[in-house]
């Protein structure tokens, strides 16, 4: 395996990890909306709303910072 192909392989488990712990966050977030763990809905909602976030749009700008020259 050479260097290239190690370093891909690393940032696409990166990517996968801040996906894997967004999608967490939203069903923690989720879980505490419905009153099971704390009864805190607004604590719920934004731990729902970050974990959205840290799904969808950080692996995004992540993988953009890679493709961004350096200074």
């Amino acid at each position: 395996m050479d260097d290239q192909e190690k370093l891909a392989r690393q940032r696409f488990m990166l990517l996968q990890i801040i996906r894997l712990g967004g999608a967490a966050m939203a069903m923690i977030g989720a879980v505490i909306i419905s009153g099971r763990w704390i009864d805190s809905p607004e604590l719920g909602y934004v731990l729902l709303v970050l974990g959205a976030l840290e799904f969808f749009i950080v692996p995004n700008l992540v993988a953009k910072s890679w493709h961004a020259p350096d200074p």
